[in-house]
């Protein structure tokens, strides 16, 4: 069940973050008191659920609305207006996914800040404790750890939380765009503004610092938890936007030497179904029982009309990228029949990315899976676009064709404008359905005109939908703040200013 939260700098620590069976130990109404800070154990309650909350803003809707909203995928006549207002760019404020995406992130940052600005209380207590000195040692390097967990977790929301709701960072304009509302500690009654730009991109800068500091835990393949190497995924994907280029390789370098690429087909295929592989630097754990965000809209396989039936599918632009070598082809896209609003249709390609992870199904056509935040591929990816807008055309092939070559593709050897336009096709046959591509044309600086359909009898038509044309500077490349938030607090500077 999902739970909103829509006016987010006007409620206390959300004691559901907790694991449920230690709902009775806290508070029902409020902040949590001092004795919700006396050991190790309480600590790593509190980290559980702000892992626990971030990942309801992984997966599902919240990876593909944004992809839904770009040029890639085709509404079908029968996709029940699900997201229709993203999809047509005709959306507001008060858009579900929008209000979603605000209220979890904050919820999610508030959670970073309590352990922040209570886990020293347990710091203390640690230190003053009749424990061995070798447990003293222990206990105080697990608290480190889960302080520079809420460091790094507030980073990375902050950032995701950018590319929605603030403009593209502009080095030389970053100082004048509005940021976000920066949040250090838990007080109801602040109204905070809005930073810069500029100023919120430093503030992520410098929680990644903290975390580096205070971080011990070596990374891994498939961890839960946050680790060095995760520290390192950001900084790139960060110093990227930053226009920080040689920054951004560097940390992608480090990240591509501990994180092996996949290079055939059944590793590829156990990466997407199982949720497990070599390429992933940090997952979101999930189970049968604690599933959010399902992936239905892609297949939607209806027993009853014995076809598939989903409400989004990849453009021809789409499937026409992949070679018939490239492994990504046979895993990504599922070529069969699909009958959408009485309208029967073969030979469409869905994207099959997501097919359920059989260890998350309570019924054989559930569609849900560990989300992904950060898996090496984006590293290789950063690193060449970073390589080419450095001007270092061949670092910049370098890295693209380590990729290619993983994935069974032919090298890339063009150059200039042609180069870049490799790297941006890249993003999308690695990256489709996962949510990057409203942040990459905002990178770029591109609008767009929506790609042609695979096929027009089984796609929504006209020029709200399939004939979409987005300019460049069309102010909905940027989300608004909810409603809710904009009148609880005045001191928030709306997006569109007033502008529907």
């Amino acid at each position: 069940m999902r739970k909103i939260i829509y006016n987010i700098f006007m409620v206390g620590v959300l004691t559901f973050t907790l694991a449920s069976c230690d709902l009775d130990q806290y508070p029902s109404d409020g902040l949590v008191t001092d004795n919700a800070w006396e050991t190790v154990a309480d600590a790593q309650k509190f980290q559980r659920g702000m892992y626990r909350i971030y990942k309801n803003i992984n997966g599902g809707i919240f990876t593909s609305s944004s992809d839904y909203q770009s040029d890639l995928f085709n509404a079908t006549v029968g996709y029940g207006n699900s997201r229709g207002d993203l999809y047509r760019w005709d959306f507001s404020a008060a858009q579900y996914d929008v209000v979603d995406l605000w209220a979890y992130g904050f919820s999610t940052i508030r959670e970073a800040n309590n352990i922040i600005n209570n886990i020293g209380k347990v710091v203390t207590k640690e230190e003053n404790s009749s424990n061995s000195p070798e447990q003293i040692k222990k206990n105080l390097l697990a608290l480190e750890n889960i302080k520079a967990d809420a460091y790094l977790m507030r980073a990375v929301v902050y950032h995701a939380l950018a590319l929605r709701f603030a403009k593209d960072f502009d080095p030389a304009t970053a100082s004048t765009e509005l940021g976000l509302p920066l949040i250090e500690e838990i007080d109801v009654s602040k109204k905070p503004n809005r930073s810069t730009l500029l100023e919120t991109y430093e503030f992520i800068k410098k929680d990644i610092a903290k975390a580096r500091e205070l971080m011990t835990t070596e990374g891994k393949a498939n961890t839960y938890y946050f680790s060095v190497d995760v520290i390192d995924a950001l900084e790139a994907r960060v110093n990227l936007y930053m226009h920080k280029f040689e920054d951004a390789i560097a940390s992608a370098d480090k990240v591509a030497k501990k994180y092996s690429l996949v290079d055939n087909a059944e590793a590829l295929k156990k990466m997407w179904l199982n949720d497990t592989s070599s390429e992933f630097v940090f997952v979101n754990f999930s189970s049968v029982d604690e599933r959010v965000n399902s992936f239905g809209s892609f297949l939607s396989y209806s027993t009853a009309n014995k076809a598939y039936a989903p409400q989004f599918i990849p453009t021809q632009y789409v499937v026409d990228l992949y070679e018939d070598s490239d492994l990504r082809k046979e895993e990504f896209l599922r070529n069969d029949t699909i009958e959408s609003n009485n309208v029967r249709v073969g030979d469409v390609f869905m994207l099959s990315k997501y097919p359920g992870n059989p260890d998350l199904k309570r019924t054989e056509y559930d569609y849900y899976h560990f989300g992904k935040p950060f898996r090496v591929a984006e590293s290789y990816l950063i690193a060449a676009e970073a390589a080419y807008m450095n001007k270092n055309e061949a670092v910049a092939k370098t890295w693209l064709n380590k990729l290619r070559k993983a994935r069974g593709a032919s090298d890339i050897d063009s150059s200039g404008d042609a180069l870049f336009e490799d790297i941006k096709k890249e993003w999308v046959r690695e990256f489709i359905g996962e949510g990057m591509r409203l942040d990459q044309l905002k990178r770029w600086g591109e609008g767009f005109t929506r790609k042609p359909a695979q096929n027009l009898d089984i796609v929504m038509k006209g020029e709200l939908y399939n004939e979409l044309v987005i300019p460049a500077n069309h102010m909905k490349f940027v989300w608004e703040i909810p409603n809710n938030d904009l009148a609880a607090n005045k001191n928030l500077i709306p997006n569109w200013k007033g502008v529907e």
